[in-house]
């Protein structure tokens, strides 16, 4: 069975907001995720916004999905209540669930796929910044399987970015060692001396 995200999914713009020095409120923006959607715990973030009626509506809930809405990388994040109380950027769309039929894990991982990503990339519009509009991505179909098989993909797909994390440390390892290793043999110290 599919469903159209709007119907299974409030979709809401994040905020702008200008950052104050202090407050209450952590405002996040794209450079707190990485390329998969986690939470980057070495990115700066600090309490910049004093809570007010404004923004208390747009606090976030544990399982709120940002999808990225501009730029050519659509992915999305998972908001944990662990983060501590925030707010989104207007970089982002918050996708709440309505239904108990679905996942927050299991639709951040169909929203990172390939092939949705290219999906969301086609619905964008823009010359110069790509933007994704709110009536594009509220049309998107989304496939729902059944409560056992969405914690199915869940688990696969964590072992699989925990392979992929694994894989990505390795090169980086190898290219500084072969890096260092050139650089070795470049400055002759290989040779004997004269």
């Amino acid at each position: 069975m599919k469903k159209p995200l709007h119907q299974i999914a409030q979709i809401t713009t994040g905020i702008y907001q200008k950052e104050g020095s202090g407050g209450e409120l952590y405002y996040l923006q794209a450079k707190h995720f990485d390329e998969h959607g986690r939470f980057r715990q070495e990115a700066p973030l600090t309490k910049s916004l004093e809570l007010d009626k404004r923004l208390e509506k747009h606090l976030l809930i544990e399982g709120d999905i940002l999808l990225v809405a501009k730029g050519i990388a659509n992915r999305a994040c998972l908001y944990k209540e662990q983060i501590g109380q925030a707010v989104a950027s207007s970089t982002f769309f918050v996708i709440r669930l309505k239904e108990q039929s679905l996942m927050p894990d299991y639709l951040l991982w169909l929203l990172n796929t390939q092939r949705y990503q290219k999906l969301l990339q086609s619905l964008s519009k823009g010359t110069q910044v790509q933007s994704l509009s709110k009536k594009a991505l509220s049309s998107v179909q989304i496939p729902i399987p059944s409560m056992e098989e969405q914690q199915e993909i869940i688990k696969v797909a964590e072992q699989w970015l925990i392979e992929q994390c694994f894989m990505d440390n390795l090169k980086k390892s190898k290219d500084r060692y072969y890096e260092h290793l050139l650089l070795f043999l470049a400055n002759g110290k290989n040779r004997k001396n004269a």
